[in-house]
């Protein structure tokens, strides 16, 4: 028999997606938000002339069946990803993937290849030994040319927002096979299109925006969240604000969080009134900080664009600007303010996304268990962490185990 009352901490895609799956089972739902907005790290910002840039997720896989049949299920438009893209290596754009770097893609998917439990990496012995080595001590051993290991480094640091010797060799082999097929897909209206088409379904549940959750109680009868403002009490309680946010929150009795590997930064957003990127000069070198360049939200129907940068650090607008400049002769100068979005400092967040380092799959196992009548759901809490796919894995997870269904887990 499953609860009468549940309350979700966090109103980002696996608390909305929790809390509409709950209340399909008729069960009574409350959601606390910190933020005065829903969401969470997906956001669709809008600019004063009516344009709009995706400030978090992006960018969903082919394989990320949940989330594109959720979309479809709602009517939401997705779109091939086919715009402009270049990782920077030593200072200069690679709008494509040197052939030297194919041995490297090679040898992923061999090293992924025995791994039997992919739902389940901590049982798995392939994973488990994967997950003693980081990516970078794995290149090491390769040895691939220097040109492709810089490129795949910088790959790297935007696509997980850490150092190669900071991110466990399992998360890449896993990505790798789960990833092979080369087509990406966006919201046509933007990420946000998505959210607001999970709390349309979440009308029957009561959600609290700017209500941060300070103290969770909990016994062998319930659980309860309280706030500055209120206590909520429930059957159950749905954690799934991200690891560094639940600092700040106090569990009592105490439950011991695992600390594991956080990506870090965020991206800057500068829009022009034409997308003259499409012609870029690749030998010409631009000291920067940051990893990634690309055409943020294409589909839009509204003029000009936006290029989007990914760094693991607060990026300077001028920096990026001036390099604009030199890479891209066609682009003139921005029509609006550069917005620059670094996730790792909100405190609702504290990261950009999960990214675990070389012995972290085991703490997985913890936050993958109940804990009474605590629950733990976010992209963390998933195997294939920091997409907007494994955050809805994560929070449908935790319902259907809470509802008494199977589980993956």
């Amino acid at each position: 028999m499953g609860p009468d009352k549940a309350v979700i901490v966090g109103a980002g895609v696996a608390g909305l997606t929790a809390a509409m799956d709950l209340l399909a089972a008729n069960v009574d739902v409350t959601v606390l938000e910190a933020r005065p907005r829903v969401g969470g790290r997906v956001h669709t910002v809008s600019l004063p002339d009516g344009r709009w840039a995706n400030a978090g997720a992006d960018w969903v896989k082919a394989e990320h069946h949940l989330v594109r049949g959720m979309a479809a299920a709602f009517g939401l438009k997705m779109v091939a990803a086919r715009e402009f893209e270049a990782y920077v290596v030593d200072g200069r754009l690679h709008p494509t993937k040197p052939r030297s770097a194919h041995l490297i893609s090679e040898a992923l998917e061999d090293l992924a290849e025995p791994i039997i439990r992919m739902d389940r990496p901590w049982s798995d012995r392939t994973a488990m030994e994967l997950d003693r080595r980081s990516v970078a001590e794995w290149l090491d051993d390769l040895r691939p040319a220097d040109e492709a290991r810089a490129w795949f480094e910088a790959r790297i640091r935007a696509e997980y927002m850490v150092e190669p010797d900071e991110l466990s060799l399992v998360v890449l082999s896993m990505a790798g096979r789960l990833g092979s097929r080369s087509t990406s897909y966006r919201f046509a209206d933007g990420a946000g299109s998505f959210v607001d088409a999970l709390v349309q379904r979440c009308e029957g549940a009561a959600i609290h925006l700017g209500e941060p959750v300070r103290r969770i109680e909990h016994d062998a009868s319930g659980a309860a969240a309280v706030t500055d403002d209120a206590t909520y009490e429930a059957d159950d309680v749905i954690v799934t604000a991200p690891l560094p946010a639940l600092a700040r929150v106090t569990f009592d009795p105490e439950i011991e969080l695992p600390v594991i590997g956080q990506g870090r930064g965020g991206k800057l957003l500068v829009p022009y009134p034409a997308p003259g990127w499409r012609h870029p000069e690749l030998d010409v070198t631009e000291e920067v900080s940051f990893d990634l360049v690309y055409e943020n939200a294409p589909d839009q129907r509204a003029r000009g664009g936006i290029l989007g940068v990914y760094g693991m650090q607060r990026i300077d607008a001028e920096e990026a600007i001036r390099a604009f400049a030199a890479w891209f002769p066609e682009l003139g100068d921005p029509d609006g303010e550069p917005m620059g979005v670094w996730w790792d400092t909100e405190p609702e967040s504290g990261c950009t996304a999960s990214a675990f380092r070389p012995g972290d799959v085991k703490a997985l196992q913890r936050l993958a268990s109940r804990t009474g009548h605590v629950h733990f759901a976010g992209e963390y809490a998933e195997p294939m962490s920091g997409y907007i796919d494994s955050a809805l894995r994560s929070g449908r997870r935790v319902v259907n185990r809470m509802l008494g269904k199977m589980s993956k887990f």
